[in-house]
């Protein structure tokens, strides 16, 4: 760390099962621009190396007795911070070397925002396969897009100690696959406070690298945000996810008739417009994967794109059946959310 700053910045990583990547991701927070940092680590109980390869670092780490959660292990990394800025990190998300800095600054030139969310870069930290490169491109193709912020960035962003102070921390009721705490916190803090999108807060991600990983959590998150985005109205999926409703709807259109032209030719057009609908909802994206990475690119990401689109539609449906008929899912984040 060889700038220097005013602001005691605490980065928090949660840790569980990362010794692929903890490595990395450590040696990037110390090797940032800015100082002064400390370094926590929340080990939520991994049955991996992980806690024994952070504690080789300059770092305070923190074991759990139990794996209780991405939100459990932030808020016990907060409770043993100093900083007056909290740094979130994610395990398989590297820095670059100003990211801290250009954090404080964001939040020093507007005194009004409690966060500074940052994005991924274009580039795995990992490059394992195609499958990841597309994710990447993607990702950070739609967190450079101008639009409003609600949702929280917490693999790599910063928010305010005052935040915590006010709001308190992640709700801890939130646990397991697709908790969506994240999502959560973030919608309370925007909806007390501003927030902006700092493009220069980049750190790199190691994203998952197989198809099916990939399917089966786009189905899962799309199924465990039907209730939040019902509650909160604001959170438009064109603002926040990565297939936007014009496209789930070109997928859904072209799967649905795809075996009409079996009854009869003419309604061939019926797909034929999806498809075509699909692709012109896609058009900013593809061009951009272009750019980046050519054209073979642009064939494969089209193609996967339209597959997870259909994890996403499917995930919606079931999400809204069971919005319907179970009660307790219709109030998985109500309590949170209505306390701001």
């Amino acid at each position: 760390m060889t700038g220097s700053g005013h602001v005691l910045v605490s980065v928090i990583v949660p840790c569980y099962n990362s010794t692929k990547t903890v490595a990395l991701c450590l040696e990037s927070v110390l090797a940032q621009t800015y100082s002064p940092i400390e370094l926590i680590v929340v080990d939520d109980s991994s049955s991996d190396e992980t806690a024994s390869i952070a504690e080789a670092y300059e770092c305070t780490v923190v074991r759990l007795t139990e794996n209780s959660g991405a939100g459990i292990a932030r808020n016990r990394g907060i409770a043993a911070s100093h900083g007056d800025v909290l740094f979130f990190l994610d395990s398989d998300v590297a820095l670059a070397p100003s990211a801290v800095a250009n954090a404080v600054r964001t939040l020093e030139e507007s005194p009004e925002c409690a966060a500074a969310w940052g994005i991924y870069g274009d580039r795995p930290l990992v490059d394992d396969s195609v499958v990841e490169q597309v994710q990447v491109l993607h990702g950070h193709f739609r967190q450079i897009q101008p639009r409003p912020v609600l949702t929280g960035h917490f693999a790599v962003g910063a928010i305010r100690r005052w935040v915590v102070d006010e709001l308190g921390g992640f709700d801890e009721r939130l646990t397991g696959q697709w908790a969506n705490e994240d999502h959560e916190y973030g919608l309370r803090i925007s909806g007390r406070f501003p927030v902006a999108r700092a493009l220069d807060v980049v750190g790199y991600h190691d994203d998952e690298d197989r198809m099916s990983s990939v399917l089966r959590k786009r189905f899962g998150r799309a199924v465990s945000l039907v209730p939040l985005i019902f509650l909160q109205r604001d959170l438009k999926p064109e603002r926040e996810a990565l297939h936007r409703p014009p496209e789930i709807f070109a997928i859904t259109l072209t799967a649905a008739t795809a075996p009409l032209p079996l009854l009869a030719p003419a309604l061939a057009v019926l797909p034929a417009a999806g498809l075509a609908w699909f692709l012109w909802a896609n058009l900013p994206l593809l061009g951009y994967v272009r750019r980046a990475a050519g054209w073979r690119m642009v064939l494969v990401t089209t193609a996967l794109n339209y597959l997870y689109g259909l994890a996403v539609s499917a995930g919606g449906l079931t999400g809204a059946l069971r919005y319907l008929v179970d009660p307790r899912f219709r109030r998985r984040y109500r309590d949170g959310l209505a306390a701001t």
